[in-house]
């Protein structure tokens, strides 16, 4: 090779390796500045605790209308007994007691004994037990935990 040549391919050499250092600063800038706009920064305590407080004063949103809809189930009004494994929604119905519906928490699994009126819910660590009845026609549960 010839003294301009290597010349040529030295420069041609460090023409893209310039090239290529300046598109991947260019990438890292854009990573480190946000690609959708401006990174917001982390709440502190303070705001954490003005922001949650702000939504615990809210007003609650009104239910949705129900004129000219369908009818409502019979029975009572549906109540919801939290506990550690999962929700459970009954209603009672002339003194007995409807499972509505029973959700798990994640990680727990789901028995349902609608006939006994007990929902159980079992993680690999803990079973929740809740037993419904009725009392001044509305749905009570007691929740049992045994770790």
């Amino acid at each position: 090779m010839s003294a301009p040549r290597t010349w040529l391919a030295a420069l041609a050499w460090a023409a893209t390796a310039l090239a290529a250092t300046l598109v991947g600063m260019s990438a890292v800038g854009a990573i480190g500045s946000g690609l959708l706009g401006p990174a917001r920064e982390p709440l502190t305590a303070a705001q954490v605790a003005a922001e949650l407080a702000a939504a615990r004063a809210a007003p609650a949103p009104l239910p949705p209308s129900t004129a000219g809809g369908p009818e409502p189930a019979p029975g009572g009004p549906n109540e919801v007994i939290g506990s550690p494994g999962g929700t459970v929604v009954a209603r009672c119905t002339g003194g007995a007691v409807e499972i509505v519906s029973a959700s798990p928490a994640q990680g727990y699994g789901l028995d349902h004994e609608p006939e006994h009126a007990r929902v159980r819910f079992d993680s690999e660590e803990t079973e929740v037990e809740v037993r419904l009845g009725c009392r001044d026609g509305r749905p009570v549960g007691e929740v049992r935990v045994d770790d």
